[in-house]
């Protein structure tokens, strides 16, 4: 289960076990242990599309950046994505 804290424009995504980092959630890879793929795959686009619209602060539970993210309130960077996807492609 994830929790979502709306605080002052942003929204603090308490994503427990969607994903083991924003890294990984952004590249929507789907973890070793999920029972159904395809629901994983579900989820993991939700999220993406939730992140793209709210600035969020993503904080899976086994990203040891989670904590320095929160304590800075830094929301997950799309246009980063997009330059590091065009500049690697």
């Amino acid at each position: 289960m994830s929790v979502i804290v709306s605080e002052e424009g942003l929204s603090l995504f308490l994503a427990s076990d969607t994903s083991y980092t924003e890294g990984l959630m952004l590249e929507r890879v789907v973890d070793g242990v999920s029972p159904s793929e395809r629901i994983a795959q579900r989820t993991l686009g939700r999220v993406f599309r939730y992140v793209e619209e709210v600035p969020t602060v993503y904080l899976p539970s086994h990203d040891p950046d989670s904590a320095a993210r929160l304590a800075a309130r830094s929301p997950v960077r799309m246009e980063a994505r997009v330059y590091e996807e065009e500049l690697y492609a």
